[in-house]
Parts: C-alpha cells; sequence; structure tokens
C-alpha cells in the first residue's frame, strides 16, 4: 500500500515537472489589428490657418472633416488641434476633439508603421527609435487584465527598451524595461506636395499636465498597458519548478524586480510568490494596482524572485540583503519609512520573517550559549540569518495561504518526494560545520539538534507541522499591522471558530492560516491560490 501511495505522488511531482516545463511563456494579450482604409487624395489641400473661424465655426469644420483619406488625415489633426487650443471651446466640443484627434494621430503612425507613408508623401518625425504599442490596441485574454488608459490627450503607447548591465537596470525584469509614453502632435511643415510631421512622445509616469494653446489636459498614459506587454513577454512562469528544485538559472535570476518606473517617494508594494511558483501568480493584482489612478500614484510595485525550496528564515536573509541594495540606489531616505509587503504561502513566512524584529529569538531557539561564545566561528550569514530587523519603518502586511502552523502536506509522502529533489546551496549545507565542529552538537537546543546535523534546510522542512523556528516566528508581532486571507475549498463563512477550524483549501488548514495579530480575516474560496480570487484582490486594495 505504501508503494502506491510514493508511485502516485511521484506521478504527481512529474505531472508538475512537465507542466512547469511547457509553462514558459503565455500570451497574455492579443494586439487589434489596425484599420487603415486610407484614400490617396492625388492634389490635396491642407488647411493650417483658423484664425478667422469662431469656435463653433471651427467645430463643424471638425466634425465635416473625416480622416478617411490622406488629405482628410491632416486636416482632422490639424482642426481638432486647433480647435483643443480654444479658450471657449465646450465639454462637448472638448471630448470630441480630443477623440478625434486620437483617431487621427493613430491612424498617421499606422501609416508609418506600415511603410505607406511615401505613397502618401507623408514623413513622420518622431523622437523614439524603438517599436511602439498602441495601449488602445491591447486586448487582453482575460478581462481582469485588460488595462485602463488614464488622461485624455496624445495616444498612449508602451516602449520596451532591452535590458542593460548598469546598476540602474538590474532592478527591472530581464525582458527590459517597459515605459509609458504619450504621443502627441508637435508641428507641420508644407514642402510643395511633401508633408512634413513632427510628433512627440513624452515618458510619463504620473499625472502629467500638457498645454494646448492655454488650455491644460492631462496626458494620456497606461502603467498597466506596460505591465500587460511585460507579461507577455516573461519567461520567469517556466522557472517555478527550477526555483523549487534549485537549478542555477533560477539562483542567477533571483532578485527584486521594480514593475514600472522606480520611484523615490512612492510606497513600496512588494509582492513574494510561495513554492514551486513566481511573480506571475501576481498578475490579478498588480494590474488592480496599476489600473487605478490614486493607487498607482501612491504605490511602486516590487516583484520578488527567489528559489523557493529554500527554508524560509535563510530565503529572507537574501531578500534583506537585496532591499538594503536597491534601497541604497534610491537617493531619498524617507523611503524606508512605510511598505506593504503581500506574500503567498511560503512568500508569507517569508514576508513576515521581513517585517519583524528577531531579537535574541531565533538564536535561543537554536542554541543553548550566547552568540558571544561562538564570535570566532559566527559568519555573516548566519548572523543575518538570525538576527535582523525590519527594514521599513512601518510595514502592513497581506498573509495569503499562509501555513503558519505547517503544513501536512509538507510531511506527506508527496511532501518527501517534492523535498528529495531540492538542492540547497553549497554555502547553505554548510553554514553551520564549523560551528558543530569547533563546539559540538551539546551547544544546539535539542529540538534543533537533527535539523543541524543532518543539514536539513530546504523550505519543506520548515513547513512540517512544529518547526522550532515556526513554532518562534508564529508568536512575534509584525512591526506594523497585518491582514489574513485564508482559502476554503467551498464554504467561505463560519460562525464560530470550532466551524471555522474545519476549513482549508487542501494545503494549509484554516487554524495553521488563521493568526491572532490579525486586525481582519477574509475567507475566499480557494485551492491554495487565494491570489487569483476577485474577492482577496478587492479586499487588499480596499486597505491600501
Amino acid at each position: 500500500m505504501s508503494g502506491l501511495r510514493y508511485g502516485k505522488a511521484l506521478s504527481i511531482v512529474l505531472s508538475i515537472l512537465t507542466l512547469c516545463l511547457a509553462s514558459c511563456s503565455s500570451n497574455y494579450y492579443k494586439p487589434e489589428p489596425p484599420s487603415l482604409n486610407l484614400r490617396l487624395s492625388t492634389s490635396p489641400k491642407y488647411i493650417t490657418d483658423f484664425i478667422g473661424h469662431s469656435t463653433r465655426e471651427l467645430y463643424w469644420d471638425c466634425v465635416t472633416v473625416l480622416p478617411r483619406s490622406t488629405e482628410g488625415l491632416i486636416n482632422s489633426l490639424l482642426c481638432t488641434q486647433a480647435l483643443l487650443s480654444r479658450e471657449d471651446v465646450s465639454a462637448d466640443e472638448r471630448q470630441f476633439a480630443l477623440k478625434r484627434n486620437r483617431a487621427a494621430l493613430m491612424r498617421l503612425l499606422t501609416l508609418r508603421m506600415s511603410g505607406k507613408e511615401d505613397k502618401a508623401h507623408f514623413h513622420t518625425h518622431l523622437n523614439l527609435d524603438q517599436p511602439i504599442i498602441f495601449a488602445s490596441r491591447m486586448r487582453a485574454t482575460e478581462e481582469t487584465l485588460q488595462p485602463n488608459i488614464l488622461g485624455e490627450f496624445g495616444v498612449a503607447i508602451v516602449v520596451r527598451e532591452a535590458a542593460t548591465t548598469a546598476l540602474a537596470q538590474t532592478y527591472y525584469p530581464q525582458e527590459g524595461t517597459y515605459s509609458s509614453y504619450t504621443l502627441m502632435f508637435q508641428g507641420i511643415k508644407l514642402d510643395g506636395n511633401e508633408v512634413h510631421i513632427t510628433l512627440d512622445a513624452q515618458q510619463i509616469h504620473g499625472r502629467t499636465t500638457v498645454r494646448v494653446g492655454s488650455n491644460a489636459y492631462m496626458a494620456r498614459y497606461s502603467p498597466s498597458a506596460t505591465y500587460l506587454a511585460l507579461l507577455n513577454d516573461a519567461t520567469v512562469g517556466g522557472l517555478r519548478w527550477q526555483g523549487f528544485v534549485g537549478t542555477k538559472q533560477a539562483k542567477a535570476l533571483r532578485g527584486i524586480y521594480v514593475i514600472g518606473e522606480m520611484s523615490d517617494t512612492k510606497i513600496p508594494l512588494i509582492m513574494i510568490h510561495g513554492l514551486n511558483s513566481s511573480p506571475l501568480i501576481w498578475r490579478y493584482l498588480t494590474m488592480a494596482v496599476m489600473n487605478d489612478e490614486w493607487l498607482n500614484e501612491c504605490y511602486q510595485v516590487w516583484h520578488v524572485l527567489y528559489p523557493s525550496g529554500q527554508p524560509p528564515l535563510y530565503s529572507a536573509m537574501k531578500i534583506r540583503r537585496e532591499l538594503d541594495a536597491l534601497l541604497a540606489t534610491i537617493d531619498n531616505p524617507l523611503i524606508t519609512r512605510e511598505a506593504v509587503f503581500i506574500g503567498h504561502s511560503l512568500g508569507g513566512l517569508v514576508t513576515k520573517l521581513l517585517t519583524v524584529k528577531s531579537g535574541n529569538a531565533f538564536w535561543d531557539t537554536t542554541f543553548t550559549v550566547p552568540p558571544e561564545q561562538l564570535a570566532m566561528v559566527m559568519t555573516d550569514d548566519i548572523e543575518d540569518t538570525l538576527f535582523f530587523e525590519p527594514r521599513f519603518e512601518t510595514n502592513t502586511v497581506f498573509y495569503l495561504d499562509t501555513p503558519h502552523k505547517g503544513s501536512a502536506l509538507a510531511a506527506s509522502a508527496l511532501g518527501y518526494i517534492g523535498s528529495s529533489l531540492v538542492q540547497i546551496p553549497y554555502e547553505l549545507k554548510n553554514m553551520f560545520v564549523d560551528v558543530l565542529e569547533d563546539s559540538g552538537l551539546d551547544i544546539v537546543q535539542p529540538q534543533m539538534q537533527s535539523y543541524l546535523a543532518e543539514a536539513k534546510f530546504k523550505s519543506l522542512d520548515s513547513l512540517k507541522p512544529g518547526h522550532p523556528l515556526m513554532n518562534t516566528l508564529y508568536t512575534m508581532p509584525v512591526q506594523g499591522k497585518a491582514y489574513s486571507i485564508i482559502g476554503s475549498k467551498k464554504q467561505t463563512e463560519c460562525e464560530n471558530r470550532e466551524v471555522c477550524l474545519l476549513l482549508t483549501d487542501g494545503v494549509v488548514t484554516y487554524e495553521s492560516a488563521d493568526i491572532p495579530e490579525a486586525l481582519e480575516r477574509l475567507i475566499v474560496v480557494s485551492k491554495h491560490n487565494s491570489f487569483k480570487s476577485p474577492d482577496a484582490v478587492s479586499f487588499i486594495l480596499k486597505h491600501l
């Protein structure tokens, strides 16, 4: 019977491996095909002077000039640009002109991108060398991933620049930097039959005012479109399994990745995935944040990628160092005043370790002697793993499906097989070798002796119920405030704690996911994937 269970568990693991290796890329959006349908005007007449027109007359001129021919395209662009500069333009006229102006600009750019400008005798001059993506033509394959376009004036586009090795670039995804730009009409020059149009592309990080005449307009941009473009090119999904078992590729790509533009004023919103996972699980939450103009102004999203087969204390130590390096590049000490951490499953434990003050608690759980006694053999890794403080003064923490008291699955046959496939790095495996050789096993607390002597340093070892270090972590308060999102396979309401304790998401029980310090708790339908839940996303947005 045990052999049968082992074989079934092995089959499940191999199936997971196959799926993970096959999930290296996904299509998160499809570009809407452009439509030109422009007639070439043989003897075009362009109207560039509207001084003698009243605003109402100018409006009707714009209404009657349709951008269906090359002549109409340019005249529509010039007419609406002039209308938007009038001080007495009405709200309705303004909205019409903004929409028609955008349509003309997009047709002009499409003409250029399709290589048909010469036939129309157009020459568009643009201060961009990189290919562009029209935000309004991105059609997400999932409704919840559809990007919003903010602002009103100009055309929102996404520009991708390849990643470089420059220091500032190391905190952006390996796929490159995806930036939000606004394209606007700058000027026109007629040279016989040739038309030279100058467009200006401005990089937009947030609400930006542009002037047309004496009127102010909000530039049109889409931070969420930049994220959707990144999602479509992302390869980290294929690192889920590699990150769990500990391949060199996964370890080389570990780090903190800034989604969008790095800011020296916005509050970091730090998302940490769980076991056999990747930052792609945060796509729904990230898109929801970037689709909200106010949240986008207040927060910057940082995704953490780390080898999930390593124990939470070690992973937290590595991430802490990466945070230190990232924060050192931001020229504003106030950036450390506040942060929001969101962790799923194992990532929730790592999140807590990044937001509590250790004191001597983890040392005393591990050793029977004071740290001074082992000073000669104490390494930086040991010290930084067992002694630490939060990097931010105030922390808001959201736990999703987090096994604060462990998971029985980690101690099961499936957990055993998964753990046997994990490769732990040499520096972790040998972290305590010198300490034990110098002082012997007697200096180690009895409950920790087997872990240190047998190098049980895999994440699944820590996730087994009753692990001494996780028991210690459970009692420690976050430096800030915490919320719990707890998964349940079916039921999302329970009238008392006794009934609640019967709930489980199939991996983590309610009892393990619940934690006394939580200010609020939300139960969502989840099979250990509450990051997908619209209710969970709404709950987080509400409490930001």
